[in-house]
Formats: structure tokens, C-alpha cells, sequence
């Protein structure tokens, strides 16, 4: 007989409070759901992915040439493959080069941004011929890869070009004080560029998704962990990666075009509830890869996430037997025990005839 449990279905759409990456639950004049509750763990996760890759906030960077003309590109918020993205750079440098004062900036003095599909990874080059020998070099700076001031910056945040796969000691071996990219052919015709190169792309504005509950993990106090420095711990209730459950080859990068991510949970956390105790409020809290609140730019489509709740029951486990009459002393078990607790069980009987003195949980000691 399985251990009884009853389903807590959750719809983002029904929340009473809060926004999409921090929403609150209450069942109108009554608990969400009631009965003798001891345990609760995650089922399955429906999740709409419509988080785009290219955010107001995270989709610029500067450039500025030798000679100081500065450019800021800012790409429009939306969906973009590598190819796409590179793209909309090299066409976002031309209008800003275009528009640079006091004069325009020759479009053979730009730098050009170009995408490998094969291999996943981005380059900038500086010009190889530049009308203006000087415009050989070229600075990128933006908000946390590459960043343009002297000042200490934290590590936990995104920006374009941490999505596009660059890293800030890529800046840092060139200038640390200043930590800017750096491009450049020392001018002259003929010369070869200097390509900077980035690591593979993640190009999905997340990871993963960290689903957090203070109210589902609030009574207990076996805490969780994260690699990630500062990021929230403790109250994940489980990690939603931003990948297709099936193992075939996509078509794009993952992250980079919305689509449903479907996830069971086989293994999922175990949170301890207090027993007796029905639930009636939640609280569903969404954080990125950086440990931040979910950003996103438009209204994604709702989610939904079912719990499994498991009540005490009194299951029948052989705990002791007596002497005299092989006595069953029932008790509640916890249904990630049952398994262990039916081992033990079906050992003593095997064993307890050979040995009538002594108890299952001698049995288990000597074991």
C-alpha cells in the first residue's frame, strides 16, 4: 500500500498578491488545503518560458575609439539567436557611428561583431583598414562585464555581454583598474584584426530558475546551499533548468526562442510540515542564475507547479516485537522511510523465528 498523499495544484495565474516573480496564495474563506499534513515535496513544474535574452537593462554596452568617440549601442528587447544578435550590433554601430559628433565615424573605422553557429561563440574585431589610423583601437565597457571605472563591482549580475559569453578578466588582463575590452590592429592597411573571442554563449538571460518558498520551507531547519556567493539559500523548493527534458539536438540555443519547459521531479526536496497542520497560505518566490529576482520585460504567460502533500497516517511498521506473541506496535512513518521501514521489516521476519529474543532494532544494530 503507497504511503497516502493528496495533490496541491498551483496556477501563477490565481495568485492573490505580488507580481509574477513573487506571488502570494490564499484560498478565499478557507485553506488551500486541509488535513493532517506532515510532508510536502515538488511533483512537476509547467513553465512557459518567455523570459527574452535581450532586457531593457541588459541589452547596451559603450564603444569608444583612441581618439574618444564614444558610442553607446543598445539593442531592442526581444528574442535572438547568436546570428540574429550579431546582427542587430553591427547594425546598431553603423546608426550610432553615423550619428557620433561632432563628425561621423566612417563605417570602415567600426568594429565588427560576428556569431559562429557551429561552434557557439562570438568575436569583435577592430577595423582592418580604418580611414583613420587611430580608430585601429577600440574599448568596450557595459555595466558588469566590462566595466569603465576604477571602482569595485560585484560579480553576481549580468549584462549583453556576459550573455554573449565574455568574461570580465578578458578586461582585466588588459587594464585592471579599468577593465575594459580592448580590440585592436595598431592600425596600418594590411594588418591583421585582433579578434577577441568569448566562451561558449549561454545566450538564455538565465540558467536556470530558482523556484523559493519561505512558507513551504519555514519548519525546518536543514537549510539548502548554492555555489553561487550571495545568491538566496535555504528556501529553494527546486531548480528549474532552462533546457528541453529530451536529449535531442535543438534547433536553437535554448533560451534564445520561448518555449514550455515540463518538468517531473523523481527526486525532489522533501520540506517537513508540522503535523496536523493544513496550509493556508503560499507564497512562490522566482530568482535568476545570479541569485536576483526574475526580470522580464513583458507579461510571460502564467506557470504552474504541483506538490505532492503527504499526510501521518498510521502506517503499520514493525518497530518491535514482542517476546511473547510477535506483537505489531503500529506508528506513523514518513513516506520517504516506508521503503527503509519495509526492508527492516520483511528482515525480521525473516529472522526474528531464528532468535525469538531478540527485537527488530537489535536485529538492525547487529546488522
Amino acid at each position: 500500500m503507497s504511503y497516502a498523499n493528496a495533490p496541491l495544484v498551483l496556477n501563477s495565474r490565481d495568485r492573490t498578491g505580488g507580481q509574477y516573480n513573487s506571488a502570494k496564495f490564499n484560498a478565499e474563506g478557507q485553506n488551500i488545503i486541509q488535513g493532517n499534513i506532515k510532508e510536502i515535496a515538488v511533483a512537476e513544474v509547467n513553465f512557459p518560458y518567455d523570459i527574452p535574452n535581450m532586457q531593457d537593462g541588459y541589452n547596451f554596452f559603450f564603444c569608444e575609439s583612441a581618439l574618444q568617440e564614444s558610442l553607446q549601442i543598445a539593442i531592442a528587447p526581444g528574442f535572438y539567436t547568436g546570428t540574429e544578435l550579431a546582427v542587430a550590433i553591427n547594425a546598431a554601430i553603423v546608426i550610432a557611428a553615423a550619428a557620433a559628433l561632432p563628425l561621423p565615424i566612417p563605417l570602415t573605422d567600426v568594429p565588427d561583431f560576428a556569431y559562429n553557429s557551429t561552434s557557439n561563440l562570438f568575436n569583435v574585431a577592430a577595423p582592418v583598414a580604418p580611414v583613420t589610423p587611430a580608430n585601429s583601437i577600440w574599448y568596450f565597457s557595459s555595466p558588469y562585464t566590462f566595466y569603465s571605472v576604477a571602482a569595485p563591482r560585484t560579480r553576481i549580475g549580468k549584462d549583453i555581454f556576459s550573455i554573449m559569453g565574455f568574461l570580465q578578466e578578458q578586461g582585466e588582463q588588459v587594464n585592471p583598474a579599468l577593465n575594459w575590452l580592448v580590440v585592436d590592429t595598431n592600425g596600418g592597411p594590411g594588418t591583421p584584426p585582433a579578434v577577441t573571442g568569448a566562451q561558449s554563449a549561454p545566450l538564455a538571460f538565465t540558467q536556470y530558475v530558482d523556484i523559493w518558498s519561505p512558507q513551504l520551507c519555514g519548519k525546518q531547519r536543514f537549510p539548502g546551499g548554492s555555489t553561487t556567493n550571495l545568491a538566496r539559500r535555504g528556501d529553494v523548493i527546486c531548480r528549474l533548468f532552462i533546457c528541453d527534458n529530451v536529449s535531442l539536438t535543438p534547433v536553437e540555443v535554448e533560451g534564445s526562442r520561448p518555449f514550455i519547459i515540463n518538468r517531473q521531479y523523481f527526486n525532489a526536496r522533501v520540506m517537513r510540515w508540522t503535523t496536523e497542520d493544513s496550509i493556508g497560505t503560499l507564497d512562490i518566490q522566482l530568482y535568476d542564475d545570479c541569485g536576483q529576482p526574475l526580470t522580464t520585460t513583458w507579461q510571460p504567460r502564467n506557470y504552474a507547479i504541483t506538490l505532492n502533500c503527504y499526510e501521518q497516517t498510521e502506517e503499520r511498521t514493525l518497530l518491535d516485537v514482542a517476546a511473547a506473541g510477535n506483537t505489531y506496535i503500529q506508528s506513523g512513518g514518513a513516506y520517504q522511510e516506508r521503503n527503509v521501514s519495509a526492508a527492516w521489516d520483511q528482515l525480521s521476519r525473516q529472522t526474528v523465528g531464528k532468535n525469538p529474543h531478540k527485537s527488530a532494532k537489535q536485529l538492525q544494530r547487529e546488522r
